[in-house]
Protein backbone atom coordinates (compact mmCIF):
# COMPACT_ATOMS: atom_id res chain seq x y z
CA UNK A 1 0.00 0.00 0.00
CA UNK A 2 1.09 3.35 -0.60
CA UNK A 3 0.75 6.17 1.26
CA UNK A 4 -1.64 8.49 1.36
CA UNK A 5 -0.79 12.19 0.75
CA UNK A 6 -2.60 14.80 2.28
CA UNK A 7 -3.11 18.53 1.46
CA UNK A 8 -1.62 20.68 3.69
CA UNK A 9 -3.95 22.70 5.86
CA UNK A 10 -4.64 26.32 4.58
CA UNK A 11 -2.99 28.99 6.98
CA UNK A 12 -3.48 32.67 7.37
CA UNK A 13 -2.58 35.43 10.08
CA UNK A 14 -2.34 39.20 8.47
CA UNK A 15 -2.28 42.52 9.82
CA UNK A 16 -4.32 44.40 6.70
CA UNK A 17 -2.82 47.61 8.25
CA UNK A 18 0.74 47.39 7.25
CA UNK A 19 0.10 44.39 4.57
CA UNK A 20 1.34 41.92 6.66
CA UNK A 21 0.87 37.99 6.18
CA UNK A 22 1.86 34.78 7.20
CA UNK A 23 0.53 32.30 4.72
CA UNK A 24 0.40 28.46 3.91
CA UNK A 25 -2.37 26.88 0.85
CA UNK A 26 -4.34 30.22 0.24
CA UNK A 27 -4.78 31.79 -3.15
CA UNK A 28 -1.98 34.51 -3.08
CA UNK A 29 0.52 31.90 -2.30
CA UNK A 30 1.63 28.39 -3.93
CA UNK A 31 -0.06 24.98 -2.06
CA UNK A 32 3.62 22.99 -2.29
CA UNK A 33 3.24 23.03 1.95
CA UNK A 34 5.36 26.08 2.90
CA UNK A 35 4.80 28.69 5.16
CA UNK A 36 5.25 32.39 3.11
CA UNK A 37 5.46 35.39 4.87
CA UNK A 38 3.95 38.47 2.27
CA UNK A 39 4.64 42.68 2.58
CA UNK A 40 2.25 43.76 0.54
CA UNK A 41 1.54 41.02 -1.44
CA UNK A 42 5.08 40.42 -2.40
CA UNK A 43 7.47 37.39 -1.11
CA UNK A 44 9.86 37.61 1.49
CA UNK A 45 10.24 34.38 2.56
CA UNK A 46 9.23 30.50 2.39
CA UNK A 47 9.72 28.40 4.95
CA UNK A 48 9.48 24.68 5.55
CA UNK A 49 8.57 25.04 8.98
CA UNK A 50 6.16 27.51 10.89
CA UNK A 51 8.76 28.48 13.43
CA UNK A 52 11.03 29.78 11.14
CA UNK A 53 8.12 31.55 9.44
CA UNK A 54 6.91 33.34 12.55
CA UNK A 55 10.11 34.49 13.53
CA UNK A 56 10.55 36.33 10.32
CA UNK A 57 7.25 37.61 10.85
CA UNK A 58 7.60 38.34 14.13
CA UNK A 59 10.99 40.17 12.97
CA UNK A 60 9.01 42.46 10.20
CA UNK A 61 6.25 43.15 12.41
CA UNK A 62 8.27 44.68 15.11
CA UNK A 63 10.53 46.29 12.55
CA UNK A 64 7.70 48.34 11.02
CA UNK A 65 6.81 49.63 14.40
CA UNK A 66 2.89 48.67 14.08
CA UNK A 67 0.46 49.39 17.32
CA UNK A 68 -2.77 47.81 17.53
CA UNK A 69 -5.51 50.47 17.61
CA UNK A 70 -6.98 51.03 21.41
CA UNK A 71 -9.97 49.53 22.02
CA UNK A 72 -13.05 51.88 23.04
CA UNK A 73 -13.95 51.26 26.67
CA UNK A 74 -17.40 50.51 26.92
CA UNK A 75 -19.65 52.75 29.02
CA UNK A 76 -21.36 50.14 32.01
CA UNK A 77 -24.52 51.53 33.64
CA UNK A 78 -23.95 49.97 37.28
CA UNK A 79 -27.42 49.47 37.92
CA UNK A 80 -28.44 47.58 35.09
CA UNK A 81 -25.46 45.36 35.53
CA UNK A 82 -27.30 44.72 38.80
CA UNK A 83 -30.00 43.63 37.43
CA UNK A 84 -28.31 41.75 34.67
CA UNK A 85 -26.61 39.51 37.27
CA UNK A 86 -29.41 39.04 39.10
CA UNK A 87 -31.40 38.04 36.77
CA UNK A 88 -28.56 35.63 35.22
CA UNK A 89 -28.68 34.43 38.93
CA UNK A 90 -32.08 33.57 39.08
CA UNK A 91 -32.44 32.11 36.18
CA UNK A 92 -29.23 29.59 37.40
CA UNK A 93 -31.50 28.81 40.72
CA UNK A 94 -34.26 27.83 39.04
CA UNK A 95 -32.62 26.01 36.04
CA UNK A 96 -30.69 24.18 38.57
CA UNK A 97 -33.63 23.68 41.25
CA UNK A 98 -34.79 20.51 39.87
CA UNK A 99 -31.60 18.61 41.75
CA UNK A 100 -32.43 20.06 44.65
CA UNK A 101 -36.00 18.94 45.35
CA UNK A 102 -37.31 16.46 48.54
CA UNK A 103 -37.58 13.01 47.48
CA UNK A 104 -39.49 10.17 49.19
CA UNK A 105 -43.43 9.57 49.57
CA UNK A 106 -46.04 10.58 52.40
CA UNK A 107 -44.16 8.44 55.03
CA UNK A 108 -40.64 9.15 54.56
CA UNK A 109 -40.03 12.03 57.43
CA UNK A 110 -42.82 10.17 59.90
CA UNK A 111 -40.99 8.97 63.17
Amino acid sequence: MGRLERAPQRYRRSIPAIGLSLERGTPNVREDGYFYVLVEGEVRGRFRTMREAEAMYKELLKESGYKPPEAAAAQVDPGREAVERYLDELGLYWSESHKHTRRGGKTMYRG
